[in-house]
């Protein structure tokens, strides 16, 4: 989404669900199996701080894992099924039907994020940065394989399945490693600006008058498990 306002403010009242940052354990996967989605806990992007008239809440889940200890794997799908996707390739798609990941993998050293934003074509948006406004675009050429992007709608919505390889993290992040107990910082979203009915959605709470996801002081913790399966 890129319809936000600027950090800072108050208006806890608004707040539709839960108002504390929120907690998700990283399970530890051996390789890269590809039952991974189904033996892994999900999370649900379910707060709509700023929930239009109507009350559109598509309900959003998440998995994300640590596979071999050589890239995160993220899974999200939602029950949305009045899809737009109007952007093809790399751009934005936040004006699309939406579903987004930012991380900030090495919270303590560097307050840098990655966005991950993708509609269902498969589009994607990724950019870095401290903020809103200091943020470097990243148009991988191949960021279909680079990611392994996978899309799919079906009649009760549509899913999102991508990975990021710890060596793409490293570009950013030399020295991150994905330890047992090692805390990362991120946020799950759900938008669509312009889809017929926008809505703005995510999994750790923000307390701000208008949607802005680029608030990192919101973000939740992503924690490292610590034993493989």
């Amino acid at each position: 989404m890129d319809r936000r306002g600027a950090d800072g403010a108050d208006g806890a009242d608004s707040l539709i669900g839960r108002t504390m940052p929120c907690t998700y354990t990283l399970k530890r996967i051996e390789g890269s199996r590809a039952d991974w989605r189904e033996e892994t806990a999900p999370l649900t992007a379910d707060i709509f701080p700023w929930a239009d008239a109507d009350g559109f809440r598509p309900h959003t889940t998440a998995k994300a894992a640590i596979s071999g200890d050589s890239s995160l794997c993220v899974f999200m799908e939602t029950d949305e099924t009045e899809l737009r996707a109007e952007t093809n390739g790399f751009g934005y798609v936040h004006t699309d039907s939406c579903m987004e990941f930012f991380l900030a993998p090495d919270p303590l050293n560097s307050p840098r994020y990655l966005n991950w934003e993708f509609n269902p074509a498969g589009a994607m948006y990724l950019s870095i940065g401290s903020g809103r406004h200091d943020r470097a675009a990243l148009p991988e050429k191949n960021y279909r394989e680079l990611f392994a992007v996978q899309t799919a709608a079906h009649t009760g919505g549509w899913s999102l399945e991508f990975r990021i390889p710890l060596s793409f993290l490293r570009r950013f992040f030399p020295a991150l490693a994905f330890e047992p107990r090692y805390a990362m910082r991120g946020n799950f979203y759900k938008c669509g600006d312009k889809t017929r009915r926008p809505h703005y959605g995510s999994w750790s709470p923000i307390d701000l008058p208008e949607p802005d996801f680029h608030c990192p002081n919101f973000f939740g913790t992503l924690l490292v498990g610590e034993c493989r399966e």
